[in-house]
Parts: C-alpha cells; structure tokens; sequence
C-alpha cells in the first residue's frame, strides 16, 4: 500500500513540479538538506533536487528514512565523514595520526573520483545530508572540491529550528538580549572555546554531538550565574520522541542522567526560556498549575 501511494505521488508530482520548481537552478551536483527528526520535514525543493538526480549519496539512515523517494535512483552508501583532514598534508600530522588521516583521505579521493565521473558522464549527483548542510554539516567540504562544477545547495531545516518548534519561544526574545550564538564543543585550536563565549552572556544553543555534557555546564558556569536558566532537548523534530528537560544551570545536572542522552540532543542557555512580554495573572497557591521540567510533544510529565 505504501509503495502504491508513494508511486501516485509521484506520477501527481511529475505534472506539476516543473512550474512550482523553476527557482530551483538546473545543477548537475546538489548538497541537499533533508531536515532533522521525522521525513516530513524534508521541503519540497529537497523532493524536487532529489527527483531530478541520477545519483544519490546518503548514510543508511537516510536512505531508509526516504525510501518512497528514492525509487528507481541509483543509491550509494558507505561515504561519510570524509572531511576530516580535508586539505591537510599528512605528513605534518603526529605520527599516530597518519594511518587514520590516510585511510579517510583514500575513501575520500574515492567519492571524489565517482562524482567527477557521474559529471563527465552527464548524471545529476545529490548528496543528502540532516537537518541544513551548512549548520555544522560534514559534507560543506565538498563544495570547494567541486567548486568548477558549480554545485547547488538546497537548504534544509536545522535541528535548531525544530529545537526552537519544542521550545515553544522566541528564542530572540529575552529582557536583555536579542543575539544567539550557535557553537559546538571546544575543538582543538580554536579560539570561540564555550567558556570565551559565555563572556557575553547572550543566548546560546550548543551542538553537542555525544561531547560530554558535565563540561559544557561547568563552562557555561564560569561567567553565567546559576539561576541561569537552561533546557535540553531530545531528538528535535521526531513527533514521538522529542523531549524538553528544563531547569537552571545549578539543577539541571540533577534533572537527568548524561548517560542517556541520544547524539540528537541541543543545550539552550539564556533567559528567553522564562521570559515573558506580558505578565502573569495573579494565582492562588490552591489552583496554581504544577512546574513541569520535562515536555514529549504536546504533553508534561516530570523526569
């Protein structure tokens, strides 16, 4: 049944993508952001990028995830992370380093050999990666490896903005802030370190990527003050799983067990998590509503 509608699908949308589509510049390499979380957050310049592919590289996630729209393409698995140590001479780095450095950049040369290929043999190559290509995404590298065959990026939602939709705020809304810094984890030789950051005292959303949880919270305490509040949020974007752990940055280490936490998750820090334009209306102590630390989709529970 799911194949069927899937192939109705596509029969509507080869009649009626070519005039809602024109924007769409005619490419024959596409970085396609396909969203966080669940499929339906894919857009339908993604669909349109990837209908008019020969070619597509994605990871096994992916390729699962978008199976309806990948019928009948020719579907190559098995390249990822090939950045690292994208334009670095091997033999400058530490010797332990090497045989990593020289097996990825193999598998690198590989992919790049396959696509310069599929171009010369006039195919259309799309790359698919989460969320938006350009937020911390893996595959930013490849456009200024194919920067002479003029590739395309479609942009993508990030897991930021669906960590936002969870939320429910404006994230550049805060009594005395309007700017968001976007960071990871403090990687070697780089001067934006969380702790340099947090000098500011701006809103900050932290890409965590399984990086340790403990550090980013004694960091974050070094210029902001405890009562700061913070939120966790869990698989943004996935309707069933997403989840919202809140509390200040003094008791959010006792509100859950880093242990548990999934590669999808984001740290907010900032004061827009509490702040609000209008002011309460005055409750009694007898029908006040209870604090909720944890939210899952539309509903509360505590943690």
């Amino acid at each position: 049944m799911r194949r069927a509608l899937a192939t109705v699908f596509w029969v509507c949308w080869l009649g009626w993508s070519w005039s809602v589509f024109a924007e769409l510049p005619r490419s024959q390499l596409y970085l396609v952001g396909v969203g966080p979380g669940d499929p339906d957050l894919i857009t339908l310049r993604a669909v349109e990028a990837i209908r008019r592919a020969d070619i597509i590289y994605c990871t096994d996630g992916l390729e699962k995830k978008f199976s309806d729209y990948l019928i009948g393409k020719q579907v190559i698995t098995g390249y990822w992370r090939l950045f690292e140590y994208y334009g670095q001479e091997i033999s400058s780095l530490p010797e332990a380093e090497q045989p990593r450095a020289r097996a990825i950049a193999e598998k690198r040369n590989e992919f790049i050999s396959q696509v310069r290929q599929a171009f010369g043999q006039g195919k259309v190559v799309a790359i698919l990666d989460s969320g938006d290509p350009l937020i911390y995404g893996p595959w930013a590298w490849c456009l200024e490896e194919f920067e002479d065959l003029n590739p395309v990026v479609v942009p993508g939602v990030s897991c930021f903005n669906a960590a936002n939709a969870a939320l429910r705020r404006g994230v550049t809304n805060a009594p005395k802030t309007k700017s968001v810094i976007l960071t990871a984890n403090d990687w070697p030789g780089k001067t934006d370190t969380v702790e340099n950051l947090s000098v500011h005292q701006a809103t900050m959303v932290i890409f965590t990527m399984r990086a340790e949880f403990d550090y980013f919270i004694e960091k974050l305490k070094t210029h902001y003050p405890p009562e700061t509040p913070v939120a966790v949020v869990e698989y943004a974007g996935y309707q069933d799983k997403e989840t919202v752990i809140q509390g200040t940055l003094g008791t959010i280490r006792q509100k859950l067990d880093p242990k548990s936490l999934p590669f999808e998750y984001l740290i907010y820090v900032g004061d827009f998590l509490t702040y609000r334009q209008k002011a309460p209306a005055p409750t009694s102590a007898s029908n006040a509503p209870a604090m909720q630390s944890v939210t899952t989709g539309m509903s509360a529970s505590t943690r």
